[in-house]
């Protein structure tokens, strides 16, 4: 990933633990196992659950609460592509809750999630961060990064 502005490290670094567990998703019995990770289906399930719990649900409401609304009113060109990425939050909320129900192929939902996953990280790093970094002002980007950190402080509640 490029380097970032600041006020979007923490997003960033986000993204790389989402890639990871993206890989991990799609790779299924694939997946290397040398740092704890699982073959185990329903064990995949759970971590991915409290990935979302304290990671992608604190990072969808920053997102959604702060940078893309300052995006939306600043860069216009952006609507169209703020709009599919939270299509895409929805999307991955939607499977995230599919993987406690009873009866579904949980190889089948994760490896749809880990898809889906890798794709709207690779759009926000490499569309709509560069949009940001390019037409933001300097003085908008330092209020965005505290209240990003203080909408992930409070952990997506």
């Amino acid at each position: 990933m490029a380097k970032r502005h600041p006020s979007l490290v923490s997003l960033s670094q986000d993204h790389h633990h989402g890639l990871a567990l993206a890989l991990r998703l799609r790779q299924g019995d694939k997946a290397l196992l040398n740092d704890g990770w699982t073959h185990d289906r329903a064990e995949q399930a759970v971590r991915t659950r409290k990935f979302y719990m304290e990671g992608l649900r604190p990072h969808f409401k920053a997102e959604e609460e702060v940078l893309f609304p300052l995006m939306r009113s600043m860069l216009e060109q952006c609507s169209v592509l703020i709009d599919k990425l939270v299509t895409q939050h929805r999307e991955l909320e939607q499977l995230i809750s599919s993987l406690s129900a009873p009866g579904k192929s949980l190889d089948g939902i994760l490896v749809a999630l880990g898809t889906l996953l890798d794709e709207h990280i690779r759009l926000e790093e490499r569309q709509l961060f560069p949009q940001y970094e390019k037409g933001i002002p300097e003085e908008l980007k330092m209020k965005v990064q505290r209240k990003i950190e203080e909408v992930v402080a409070s952990g997506g509640d």
